[in-house]
């Protein structure tokens, strides 16, 4: 019988790739992890090549633990997962088509125009939490999620998974993304594909407590920690650079908004917890 460690497979974290490298590796892997697709990633380097390979954080672990051999990631390499679903739901799309947003039940449209290639879903006090990259008709996402006091808890940046907490789950089914924290409690649900994103679960907030969190069909807004204003069922069907915005104008007089947004939420004076 051959030892365990033979069934490894030789591959490891690439983290000193350029961007263009990146680009190269998100284009020959049809930006999804090549085993299941996942948007989420990080990079790997292939073995026995000087290329990267996307593959998510579970099965990263199903191959270091022998649940996947060397021969299947091979077999992945050359016929990665979003190859063969090219034809359906995945990340090629059209970019003279919109991409239906709903955040909560709230719904806006998203348009890629030649000198616009990024979508702010959600925008706080300048910090993108959530945004749609457009790249030579394909489509990534950056988020970045909090915990409801606004400790940064996960950050991704288009598609690579830069931050997270050790031992977290992360799973992608149906063009579903899961991520659920060590006690199994579900932190992030969303559905993304090249058509649609659906986002149902989910803290936005930055370290002053601006911003939103996303429960089920509601989109509530913080500000200064506490409770704002509530979003439910609301479709915006004109053509806006970005979804929801929040504005703390006290905090961020000098700020601009980087274009129009469906939903903003502004404070312009003082409230009660404002010297947080």
């Amino acid at each position: 019988m051959q030892p365990i460690e033979a069934h490894k497979p030789d591959f490891s974290l690439a983290t000193d790739l350029t961007e263009q490298q990146k680009l190269n590796a998100r284009q020959h892997c049809f930006y999804g992890c090549v085993f299941c697709g996942s948007p989420v990633f990080r990079y790997y380097f292939q073995p026995d090549s000087a290329g990267a390979v996307l593959i998510c954080h579970l099965h990263a672990k199903q191959l270091r633990t022998t649940l996947l051999s060397p021969s299947t990631l091979l077999e992945r390499i050359r016929q990665p997962f979003n190859q063969q679903r090219i034809n359906k739901p995945g990340f090629s799309f059209d970019p003279n088509r919109r991409v239906q947003v709903s955040v909560g039940m709230n719904t806006v449209y998203a348009d890629f125009v030649a000198d616009s290639e990024e979508q702010y879903c959600i925008w706080v006090n300048g910090q993108e939490f959530f945004t749609l990259h457009a790249e030579s008709g394909w489509l990534c996402f950056s988020f970045s999620l909090s915990d409801n006091t606004g400790q940064p808890l996960i950050r991704v940046e288009r598609g690579e998974l830069i931050q997270s907490p050790e031992l977290w789950d992360y799973t992608y089914e149906i063009n579903t993304l899961k991520i659920r924290d060590l006690q199994r409690r579900l932190q992030f649900t969303a559905q993304l594909c090249n058509d649609r994103v659906l986002l149902t679960k989910g803290n936005f907030i930055d370290s002053f407590g601006d911003g939103f969190v996303v429960e089920g069909n509601r989109v509530i807004a913080m500000l200064d920690g506490q409770k704002g204003g509530q979003y439910m069922h609301r479709i915006e069907p004109g053509r806006y650079k970005g979804g929801w915005a929040l504005f703390n104008k006290i905090r961020h007089p000098e700020l601009v908004m980087p274009g129009n947004f469906a939903f903003v939420c502004a404070a312009k004076r003082k409230y009660s917890g404002s010297e947080r």
